[in-house]
């Protein structure tokens, strides 16, 4: 019974997701999306929203490269169940190699609230030669 309650309350936990225009990209092409926000259960104090580029090995699992995308610090109330959306724009560097079997590319968002928990959502990102 705590188990089913335990997992009721975490499915109802606040949450981010990007959402982008496209799936792939080029090097050096502008990124067009959104992040949506979702409130939980209670109000929650949000405190910074953070975006990487993050590309991986595959084949090792090991992280290559790691490229800041965005930080906004922020004092902002996210209410219960409210809905917000934040428009989302990056151009990507015109070195990135294309994606291959073992090289990839991930948008990694985490979004931190006045208590220290996060928020997390991974978006990964084709790059086209």
């Amino acid at each position: 019974m705590l188990k089913k309650c335990l997992e009721m309350m975490q499915r109802r936990a606040p949450s981010i997701k990007l959402e982008l225009n496209q799936a792939s990209y080029h090097a050096g092409e502008k990124i067009e999306g959104h992040f949506q926000l979702l409130g939980g259960w209670k109000v929650q104090d949000l405190n910074r929203l953070d975006c990487d580029l993050v590309i991986k090995n595959s084949a090792t699992d090991k992280i290559v490269n790691i490229k800041n995308v965005l930080s906004i610090y922020m004092t902002k109330q996210l209410k219960s169940n409210e809905r917000i959306q934040k428009p989302f724009k990056f151009r990507l560097p015109e070195e990135l190699e294309p994606s291959s079997g073992t090289l990839v590319y991930e948008l990694q968002t985490k979004l931190t609230f006045a208590n220290e928990k996060c928020a997390k959502d991974d978006r990964q990102v084709k790059i086209l030669a």
